[in-house]
């Protein structure tokens, strides 16, 4: 059975390094280094990590980033539907 390369619940930030250190069966605070010195000393290191966030499922929930963000705004348009004025008159 293949491993999948998810976010950990072993988190700092967002679980990628974590994540990432399961995958590849090394201890988290060596891959944690490694990211700090590309995150540090490249220009693409942060975008990496959040792309990393945005797609790599978490392995307890299995939701991404993406779900994460989405969900915040499905969650914003429901609220404002609710409550939203339905008598645009009411407001004078």
């Amino acid at each position: 059975m293949s491993q999948k390369l998810t976010r950990s619940s072993d988190r700092i930030v967002a679980g990628v390094a974590g994540g990432l250190a399961k995958y590849l069966n090394v201890d988290a605070s060596i891959v944690r280094i490694i990211t700090a010195a590309v995150v540090v000393f490249t220009g693409v290191g942060p975008f990496l990590y959040v792309a990393a966030w945005l797609l790599l499922p978490e392995e307890s929930t299995g939701r991404t980033g993406i779900d994460a963000v989405t969900g915040g705004v499905k969650k914003a348009k429901e609220s404002y539907d609710a409550n939203k004025v339905h008598n645009p008159t009411d407001l004078r």
